[in-house]
């Protein structure tokens, strides 16, 4: 928790001052100036306080999009090998061919998304 800042502390003493100097029947004016005026301080501090949040809500969650941009390139890069592998045996150059141009397509469309 924090400290009340000298302001504060000196703006108590001096209602207490000032209570001691004007006798009991000023109290309670003194007492609801003083109420008043922690009010004040309460309510500016929660204003504060809920404007650095805002704040820091405003930071976007979830990865960033260069950190979906990597993983999306290892995973096309750990699917290529295989696939490669699979489409050489069974389609020859032709299936290599189709196969890389068909995980270049899915990285485009996926970044290409990942900027809306």
């Amino acid at each position: 928790m924090t400290e009340n800042p000298p302001k504060d502390r000196d703006e108590v003493a001096a209602a207490l001052r000032a209570s001691r100097e004007l006798g009991p029947e000023y109290d309670e004016a003194i007492a609801a100036a003083l109420v008043d005026r922690v009010d004040d301080t309460i309510d500016e501090r929660v204003r504060h306080h809920v404007a650095r949040q805002g704040q820091r809500d405003d930071v976007p969650r979830g990865l960033p999009p260069t950190n979906v941009r990597m993983v999306l390139s290892i995973v096309c890069l750990g699917l290529a090998l295989p696939l490669t592998a699979v489409a050489g045996h069974m389609a020859g150059g032709g299936g290599v061919f189709v196969t890389w141009m068909g995980l270049i397509v899915f990285y485009l469309v996926s970044v290409g998304g990942l900027r809306r």
